[in-house]
């Protein structure tokens, strides 16, 4: 291809490119900072998400605009093939941007003898008017700390453990949601020593011990409990005397 083609398909790609970025990393800070903060950008895959939107939106945006470039288009014809590509990218980015939000973690579920990430996608709208009215509404600046109930009813109970057996929780069941404040004491007596972390996995008491510096506890005063999302499994430290997170590691803690 003649170098006189090439500049101007490059130059559209630059300004097309230039366009994309300032939008992405709009979209980057909304993502990062509201919807996955922290941790949760890896714990829910939110890291792996964004990747995948960014190299989609450079594929149909100025990859395609250089395809389309021709210095020797008539310029309605290239007008009108750049708006297609601008549309199709919308779209694109858009849908992808949606899913994001679908896959937000709203809820950091205490769960018995565990804590589980509950995104919004695995709840279905109906059941929220069935939780508490504090808890009605989906976060959207990171999860919100909560703890669930064992139904007391029987035939709820059967119901529940049904539901669990295929793979609805009781952490995705709005109705027995409750403040976590009112269940921390459980969630400290089911925790585990958090030197229980380093002695099964030598390779993380450095990192181990920097989260503990960063919470301003050391490492023998925390507690830790497994961390069950979609995709993986961690854990998070509490501390005393309220059971509150402190951090996660990328850890199993079920040993």
């Amino acid at each position: 291809m003649p170098l006189a083609s090439i500049r101007p398909r490059l130059r559209f790609a630059g300004i097309h490119l230039g366009i994309s970025a300032l939008v992405t990393t709009c979209a980057a800070v909304l993502v990062f900072q509201f919807w996955y903060p922290s941790s949760f950008a890896a714990i829910a895959g939110g890291t792996q998400l964004f990747i995948l939107l960014v190299a989609v939106d450079a594929a149909m945006g100025p990859l395609l605009t250089a395809v389309v470039a021709s210095p020797g288009k008539p310029r309605r014809e290239l007008l009108r093939d750049l708006s297609v590509i601008v549309v199709l990218q919308l779209a694109a980015f858009g849908y992808g941007v949606y899913a994001m939000a679908l896959a937000r973690p709203v809820a950091l579920v205490y769960e018995i003898d565990l804590f589980r990430l509950v995104t919004a996608a695995d709840l279905e709208s109906a059941t929220l008017s069935e939780a508490p009215t504090k808890m009605q509404t989906l976060a959207w600046r990171g999860p919100v700390l909560i703890a669930v109930v064992k139904p007391q009813d029987p035939a709820e109970q059967f119901r529940s453990v049904e539901l669990g057996m295929a793979g609805i929780p009781l952490a995705m069941l709005p109705r027995y949601w409750r403040e976590y404040t009112k269940h921390a004491d459980a969630a400290w007596r089911a925790a585990r020593p958090a030197d229980a972390l380093a002695i099964r996995y030598p390779a993380s008491a450095d990192a181990l011990t920097k989260l503990a510096a960063t919470s301003g506890m050391p490492v023998q005063a925390l507690r830790y409990l497994p961390l069950i999302a979609r995709n993986a499994n961690w854990v998070a430290l509490i501390a005393a005397p309220d059971s509150r997170v402190v951090g996660y590691l990328p850890l199993d803690g079920f040993f």
